[in-house]
């Protein structure tokens, strides 16, 4: 910035998930409902989550003309190869098997993933692989939870931890055994790896043989790639004419791979709809696997669909595909504007494959002052 101010905008966001004290003053008598407080935290934080956890964040303009586009952290292009390896000496929950249920659930990136559940295991191994993508915004994390699974009774804490991701080294991994706080005993062995988002179509080959080989035959299948989306705008869509309040026409959005679906929508103005929404979706195969776009209106009554299959855009320039695509099965001429880049995923120089042995180190968690 030239002129004062000297910032040109002001941005705000939490680092990871907050942790609330609800005050339920006045409101005692509800507690006797049970799992209600427990709910009510929850759904608060899934909230806030969705509107200013990071990845997401809320930026404001301090200075005149400023464009918020060309703020770098916008988009997640970074990513983290994450394998929960093994728990151990965890607590007891259940009294009568002197046990527990365990399972991890991890949140990072804005996403959260969880491994499956280990029945009746203090030292469970689960060797499972998730992958996080998270944007260049400082101070990020990622939280570990374990929790006892107990049915159709209110699951149990059976510890968490956390790691700052400026832990991982640029080019490299960690692989550590993690103290878990709030309990007894018990620690976490997990192994983190940066990635790198490839342009390069060759590389593709040699990564899906490489993420074979070390999948494990109880593991989900890792990602080889990542699609960046941008859903920027429509036009030539139908008008309709609405009898309620003068409202215009709704043009609402499904698009996804497979079963990762984001729906979002826009009214309609003289035939055109501005959405400007951006998604990312890691991708196993983009030889086999497309992206579905659906548009309908707010009955719910189709306008058009659209499907591309991701191989088209192992061989665009870039592999980057941004125009306007005809809206398939509709009487009008109608077209959607997007962008769509496909990144390839691999390791690092230095890093191990997924399954390969090292050294793990052991990790206490920072000391934490409660603010008050």
């Amino acid at each position: 910035m030239e002129d004062s101010p000297i910032f040109g905008a002001l941005t705000v966001y939490f680092p990871h998930r907050p942790v609330l004290e609800l005050q339920w003053t006045g409101f005692a008598h509800l507690l006797n409902i049970p799992g209600l407080q427990t709910l009510s935290e929850k759904e608060l934080v899934n909230q806030i989550g969705q509107i200013i956890v990071a990845p997401q964040h809320f930026s404001h303009p301090l200075a005149a003309r400023f464009d918020l586009a060309k703020l770098q952290f916008l988009e997640p292009w970074n990513a983290l190869r994450i394998r929960v390896i093994e728990a151990k000496n965890l607590v007891a929950k259940e009294i009568l098997t002197k046990s527990s249920n365990p399972y991890v659930v991890i949140c990072g990136g804005g996403t959260t993933a969880k491994t499956r559940v280990i029945h009746k295991n203090l030292n469970p191994k689960w060797n499972e692989t998730f992958e996080i993508l998270y944007s260049d915004l400082p101070d990020q994390e990622i939280e570990f939870n374990l929790i006892s699974d107990k049915g159709v009774k209110i699951n149990q804490q059976l510890g968490s931890c956390r790691i700052r991701i400026k832990e991982v080294p640029e080019r490299g991994f960690i692989d550590k055994w993690i103290d878990l706080e709030n309990v007894k005993s018990g620690q976490l062995h997990i192994k983190v790896t940066r990635l790198r988002l490839l342009s390069d179509p060759t590389q593709l080959e040699e990564v899906l043989k490489v993420n074979e080989q070390s999948r494990p035959k109880r593991d989900n299948e890792i990602a080889s790639a990542v699609l960046y989306t941008y859903i920027e705008k429509g036009r030539g869509l139908p008008v309709l004419q609405m009898k309620k309040d003068n409202l215009k026409a709704l043009a609402v959005v499904q698009v996804g791979v497979e079963d990762n679906v984001k729906k979002f929508g826009s009214r309609i103005n003289n035939g055109e709809a501005e959405w400007k929404k951006r998604f990312q979706f890691l991708i196993r195969n983009p030889l086999n696997e497309e992206l579905k776009l659906k548009v309908h209106n707010e009955h719910n009554k189709p306008i058009g669909s659209i499907t591309v299959r991701l191989s088209r855009l192992l061989a665009a320039s870039e592999m980057t595909l941004q125009d306007w695509l005809p809206l398939e099965s509709t009487e009008q001429n109608s077209e959607i504007r997007v962008k769509l880049q496909l990144r390839i995923l691999t390791p690092d120089v230095g890093a191990p494959s997924p399954q390969g042995k090292t050294k793990a180190q052991f990790f206490k968690p920072r000391t934490k002052v409660k603010k008050r």
